[in-house]
């Protein structure tokens, strides 16, 4: 073993280094990394690529929705790079949300060699397929080896990992990366050598991103001429003129989700209220559709999808990979196909005459009222914030959602706007974890600014995003919601038995403030509406804000019950 070292090292550094080209080649230009020490021939390889942005980000689980907002946001795949053992681990949470969003993340994990491992040996984990179906694909890499063989091997690996990353059926891709010790040598590091006869340009000349090709194209879609009330319901980032064009040809009333790109769209069939329209039980049971066309993931609302599952219509559900995006399990068509395709496709349908007339009259009558409502509400309530935010925010700036009560309240309170704004979040699995890190990522780099509405919870669930504070290159305001818990759980039947606070309600007592000084962080607390307006119009250069507002749990539960009760027939 000592014999070899002098060679480990030359390997080590030359594979890191071949590996890091080969990304740079593939298009690939940003590298999210945690210090450690087995990853540190991937971490020099990135480092002396001048194509590579590396990103230090301290803790893994941060570093990994770092990474999935900065893939979501420049819609390219990012490489992420941590240590051997538990380091690993705590890039799950991300990995699950990447998976089922289909969003490109290439995991590299350093581990041990095989001689190290299964002997209680420090930092070895079983790294073996460690992240399971989560990922599109594994693949263990061999010991480094300093031959051309080896590096060709190493290119070619590295390029079907990245075209299985951002194929048909796009997501996470995970490569273990075995190293034996020393892992570089000093005086090399920078341009290692590489072995005789070996050419840079030979080497990376037929090395490309994967070739696109056009998706499937709908052929055959005659039958849905048989109906002439139809709905879409929709939610995600699509492509605003594709789904107004099927809006068209289809005459029917698009019901859109919390983030839906339609919300900034002013096209005349958006319906952005149907909660309340499908809380009034005249207008549900008198406004009955007889097909259902599903545009990427459904929107938040247990209402519309109760409705939806109870109507049991023919439906046909659109998506742009070939995974199963229908929880309801409908009586549907599934069709793949990029939307343009679609709209192109689509024949125009001779719609009931006054069918989406009825939808928009009572949108309009709700979106009246909610506003006429909610300029008398002067208490700091939690639906208002999504509600200013919606539409006071500058122009083509990006608003990121956490999950629970913010993502809600934007769709059920934000009101229709038309300045660019686009919406993010993690709506796959729908967890807390990572928000305040996917914001970081969606904000870093980006010309414009990024907001962030979030609870409490999930922001000090994800406090270590703060750490990145020193690498962020951006403007990030973020905007908690501080009701001292989980406010979510008010709305559910445990609230109203004696172990709720302690159990499910999770009070906290800690001072925001203090947390955002012990990072040199600014924080505000506003008094009013007026305040809080100016505070996120202010002028900003580079960095993170925190804006603060305290309500209370219980009354803004109350608030949300009558706000939703208003509805067309009232």
């Amino acid at each position: 073993m000592k014999d070899g070292r002098p060679n480990n090292a030359k390997a080590n550094q030359a594979w890191g280094t071949a590996l890091a080209r080969t990304l740079a080649t593939l298009g690939i230009r940003q590298v999210i990394f945690s210090p450690g020490s087995r990853s540190t021939p991937l971490i020099l390889g990135c480092e002396s690529c001048k194509n590579l942005e590396t990103i230090p980000i301290l803790d893994e689980r941060s570093a990994g929705f770092f990474a999935l907002g900065l893939a979501k946001r420049s819609e390219n795949p990012v490489a992420v790079i941590c240590t051997s053992g538990t380091a690993a681990a705590n890039l799950l949470p991300a990995i699950i949300e990447a998976s089922l969003t289909g969003i490109p993340l290439l995991l590299l994990t350093a581990d041990r060699p095989p001689e190290l491992r299964d002997c209680l040996t420090g930092q070895s984990i079983d790294q073996t397929k460690l992240f399971g179906t989560h990922v599109r694909w594994y693949h263990e890499l061999a010991i480094p080896s300093f031959n051309r063989d080896a590096f060709n091997y190493l290119r070619q690996t590295t390029i079907q990992a990245l075209k299985t990353a951002t194929g048909l059926n796009a997501g996470p891709v995970h490569i273990n990366c075995p190293f034996r010790e020393p892992f570089f040598e000093e005086e090399t590091w920078k341009d290692p050598p590489m072995p005789n006869g070996f050419s840079w340009n030979h080497f990376l000349k037929q090395a490309r991103p994967p070739i696109e090709t056009s998706t499937s194209i709908v052929k055959n879609l005659s039958e849905l001429q048989e109906f002439e009330r139809w709905i879409i319901v929709t939610d995600g980032n699509l492509p605003i003129d594709a789904v107004s064009n099927v809006a068209k040809k289809l005459n029917a009333p698009t019901l859109a989700g919390a983030f839906s790109s339609i919300r900034e769209k002013n096209f005349m069939n958006r319906i952005l209220h149907f909660e309340n329209l499908l809380r009034d039980e005249t207008f549900r049971t008198r406004t009955l559709p007889d097909a259902v066309l599903s545009l990427g993931p459904l929107p938040t609302s247990k209402t519309l999808r109760k409705w939806i599952g109870e109507l049991d219509l023919p439906t046909w559900v659109i998506g742009q990979s070939e995974r199963n995006t229908d929880a309801l399990h409908r009586r549907a068509v599934h069709l793949t196909c990029d939307l343009h395709e679609l709209a192109e496709a689509l024949p125009e349908i001779q719609a009931n005459s006054d069918w989406t007339e009825k939808w928009k009259i009572a949108e309009a009558k709700i979106e009246k009222s909610l506003d006429e409502t909610f300029t008398n509400i002067d208490d700091l309530f939690e639906g208002k914030a999504a509600r200013i935010l919606s539409e006071k925010l500058p122009r083509n700036s990006d608003l990121v959602l956490a999950n629970s009560m913010p993502v809600r309240d934007m769709e059920w309170f934000g009101k229709p706007g038309n300045c660019g704004k686009i919406l993010w979040g993690n709506r796959a699995a729908n967890g807390i974890d990572g928000t305040l890190s996917t914001a970081l990522g969606v904000a870093h780099a980006s010309e414009s600014a990024t907001f962030l509405l979030t609870g409490d919870l999930a922001f000090l669930h994800d406090a270590n995003g703060l750490l990145a504070k020193n690498v962020f290159e951006g403007k990030l305001i973020v905007v908690v919601v501080n009701n001292r818990g989980g406010g979510i759980f008010e709305n559910l039947q445990v609230a109203n038995i004696t172990p709720f606070e302690k159990c499910f309600a999770t009070p906290q007592e800690i001072n925001i403030g203090k947390l955002c000084q012990s990072h040199g962080i600014p924080h505000s607390q506003p008094d009013d509406w007026k305040t809080f307006e100016i505070l996120i119009n202010e002028p900003m250069k580079q960095g993170i804000r925190v804006i603060e507002i305290l309500t209370d749990r219980k009354a803004d539960t109350k608030m949300r019950q009558s706000l939703l009760s208003i509805g067309p027939s009232n």
